[in-house]
């Protein structure tokens, strides 16, 4: 017999660095002569897709010029600034600011030079995809302005930084300021149980989160389905097994990660989509979080749908099989003790 059940767990997760560590990121942003956008700063990319997140905001930050003309420099600490640690979901807030620091000195000098282009004053003037305009209609092309930027002596080359608001250490009794920042989720798991096998299948996934104004949706979205997925491993398949420090767990065939077919099809990402005070850019960080609460959400899901709690994951069918059989165990008992103690009365 198959069984439905709906389970949700909520989340919430850190960002930045805590408890007294510095927290800050340095970008360059150089305009080139050929009219690309060169971006530099030494933040690693694992798959949480920064560079896409920083080609978005050059975009949007100077006028809707096209993402293809940015090119974000290969990280290297050596000829690019120190963006900080892939880690504790703080690329976005940290060097995303920083990034539209950096774009806003670049377009106040290209307003300088269209504006003398224009002989108008610098605030008349506007970017708008690569045209400097100022109202009435006239305007100068971004090449004629990187023109006059030479006659002017002006660089198109600027640096600008963001720190996050400093934190504290915890206190002998845990207390004190040690994170400036806090990301929040719910999810919702409806969960398949074969009573006969103990198999779990996961149906749909609903996602809720709020990590601050969003700046590429499709990249929140990708993150979500790659942190559930990631999320369904731990709850359901992955068990890495260990026999005095060696591992026992040697491949694939046995340690077992979650394929396109074991995903559900169903998977929404819901956001709160509003700006926070911290930055200019109104972002948290959401990258670590996407995967915490699937877990709960599926386990509770099961215990919804068969009435076994699991305590110990991954919730395999032999698992969930033997908790359903204890759980028959315990009813035939107190069903028993039930009718033995009615017997004497």
């Amino acid at each position: 017999m198959k069984k439905h059940g709906i389970g949700f767990a909520s989340a919430w997760q850190g960002a930045n660095y805590h408890f007294g560590a510095p927290d800050r990121a340095t970008v360059d942003l150089e305009l080139t002569d050929d009219l690309r956008f060169r971006v530099g700063v030494a933040a690693q990319d694992l798959g949480q897709g920064i560079f896409e997140t920083i080609r978005e905001i050059v975009s949007q930050a100077l006028g809707g010029v096209p993402a293809e003309q940015v090119d974000v420099v290969d990280p290297d600490t050596g000829a690019t600034p120190d963006g900080g640690a892939t880690g504790a979901s703080r690329l976005t807030t940290l060097v995303g600011n920083a990034t539209l620091r950096a774009c806003r000195k670049l377009a106040n000098v290209l307003k300088v030079a269209a504006a003398e282009a224009l002989e108008t004053a610098p605030e008349e003037v506007t970017l708008d995809e690569g045209q400097l305009c100022v109202l009435g209609g006239a305007s100068v092309s971004l090449a004629e302005v990187v023109e006059e930027c030479g006659r002017m002596g002006l660089s198109l080359s600027v640096t600008a930084s963001f720190e996050a608001p400093p934190t504290e250490p915890l206190n002998e009794r845990g207390q004190g300021f040690g994170v400036n920042q806090f990301s929040y989720a719910t999810y919702i798991a409806e969960v398949e149980v074969d009573t006969d096998t103990g198999e779990v299948q996961v149906l749909r996934v609903a996602t809720f989160i709020d990590a601050g104004k969003m700046v590429r949706r499709e990249g929140a979205e990708m993150q979500v389905e790659g942190g559930v997925a990631m999320g369904l491993g731990h709850a359901l398949t992955e068990d890495f097994k260990l026999r005095d420090g060696w591992p026992k767990t040697e491949g694939f065939s046995t340690y077992l990660i979650p394929t396109a077919c074991d995903v559900p099809m169903e998977i929404t990402s819901n956001f709160v989509d509003k700006r926070v005070p911290m930055g200019e850019l109104g972002v948290k960080g959401m990258a670590e979080l996407t995967m915490v609460p699937i877990i709960p959400a599926i386990t509770n899901a099961i215990y919804n749908a068969v009435g076994v709690r699991i305590t110990h994951l991954p919730a395999t069918p032999e698992r969930v099989l033997m908790g359903l059989l204890k759980l028959q165990a315990r009813e035939a008992g107190e069903e028993h003790d039930g009718q033995a103690t009615a017997d004497r009365y």
